[in-house]
């Protein structure tokens, strides 16, 4: 099976991000800083000598605009509103020589276009939408308070250059932010989408597992239902005792098969008649081998009458196989071609399962296609089975290309449950 396929991707370290989008702000506000510098190293120099202003009027006023570009960066409300006393404060102080623009003077124009745009970028749209209304209405009232009767109609073209420029780059800004916006939730919503389904899946694997095993548990039980009750005719001259410890352990096999019967009912669905069969074992790999011939798989078939004939439960004998089966079902779709080895060794009273393919041409070309978008759940699932009876799988890509599933299973089920802790 083709490692790209079934592999998720390994997300980036924590750290290496948090270093990456620290740098990224730290340049961020880097700019926000020299674009202040350079509005108040022009704004002062220009109020002075262009509009005559007193220096505590030129220096403060540049200094006041030129931090509230700062600030609106870091509290927008309050930068925003921290903008428009210089905007108001300096066509009241302002002795324009010629035609110097009035009521705003170029780089207050600019400035306030930037705090404008820096709002619509970092709040509410309506921040923005206030600061630029609230800019024009200083700049009309400028209009009819303080610029003499010879300026009105250059200042009045002042104020409609300023709003329009303003007044398109807010929405321009509010624009950008709520696509922002925008592809945040979406890509937060494609993640909670994404891990909701891999839960959903991996909780029907696992359903599907428990109604696998309870029919392997029912099977045994049913067994011990048969041997305790025919135990007094198939063995004659037993005691009043035994017969009485047979005819306890048959009633409670039957009390056990009866609640296990209640659980079947509630994990059972509409579509799942088809599995009322009896559960595959180790008998039936061979049948399994050659179905994944017919499909294109060369196998390479151990010898496997040391592991049929060997004392193994019915649990293992049916994980063994399922694990086989996906293993090899994960071949025929992302490696078709290649050749599988499969290999079956006890050692130690543990069962070592091993499934290796071969590199496939047109594995690797259908897993650059469906890059992506497998989700890997046949891995998922070959490991929910091992856990369930207390062993592992190592899935690995190999050097040449090909992919191992290796497991290792006790010879007697245990169960272990998510927490780690073992339970009857």
């Amino acid at each position: 099976m083709d490692a790209k396929a079934d592999a998720a991707e390994t997300p980036a370290p924590f750290t290496t991000v948090t270093l990456w989008r620290l740098k990224g702000l730290s340049w961020v506000w880097l700019g926000t800083a020299a674009v202040c510098i350079a509005l108040l190293a022009v704004g002062a120099p220009l109020n002075m000598n262009l509009y005559h202003m007193a220096l505590p009027f030129a220096l403060g006023m540049a200094i006041l605009h030129s931090a509230s570009l700062g600030l609106t960066a870091a509290r927008p409300v309050a930068g925003t509103l921290v903008s428009l006393v210089p905007m108001a404060v300096m066509p009241l102080v302002s002795q324009p020589v010629g035609a110097a623009p009035m009521p705003f003077s170029v780089v207050a124009m600019i400035t306030q276009v930037f705090v404008i745009c820096v709002a619509g970028l970092r709040a509410h749209w309506m921040v923005s939408a206030g600061a630029w209304l609230a800019s024009v209405v200083v700049g009309v009232l400028s209009n009819y308070v303080t610029m003499p009767g010879g300026q009105s109609e250059g200042a009045q073209i002042n104020v409609v250059i300023f709003a329009a420029v303003s007044g398109g780059l807010m929405v321009a800004a509010v624009v950008a932010q709520q696509w922002q916006h925008l592809r945040v939730e979406l890509a937060a919503e494609r993640s909670v989408s994404a891990e909701q389904q891999s839960r959903r899946r991996l909780a029907e694997e696992r359903t599907r597992i428990a109604r696998e095993l309870h029919d392997v548990v029912a099977h045994g039980m049913s067994v011990v239902v048969v041997q305790a009750t025919t135990a007094s005719y198939r063995h004659p001259g037993l005691s009043d005792e035994l017969k009485q410890e047979f005819d306890d352990i048959a009633a409670n096999s039957r009390r056990a098969m009866t609640e296990m019967r209640s659980m079947l009912g509630s994990l059972r669905n509409t579509e799942a008649g088809r599995e009322l069969g009896p559960q595959p074992g180790l008998a039936d790999l061979p049948q399994l081998f050659a179905s994944a011939r017919s499909a294109g798989v060369q196998i390479t078939e151990p010898e496997l009458s040391d592991i049929v004939n060997h004392d193994i439960g019915e649990v293992i004998a049916l994980t063994t196989y399922r694990i086989v089966q996906e293993a090899l079902s994960n071949v025929i779709r992302h490696a078709p071609g290649a050749t599988v080895h499969t290999d079956f060794v006890i050692i130690g009273g543990q069962l070592t399962i091993s499934v290796v393919n071969s590199s496939s041409a047109v594995g690797a070309v259908m897993a650059q296609l469906d890059r992506g978008q497998h989700l890997g759940q046949g891995l998922i699932g070959m490991r929910e089975r091992a856990t369930i009876v207390g062993g592992s799988v190592v899935c690995v890509p190999m050097s040449d290309g090909g992919f191992s599933v290796t497991a290792t299973l006790p010879l007697s089920a245990v169960n272990k449950t998510s927490n780690g802790r073992g339970g009857s």
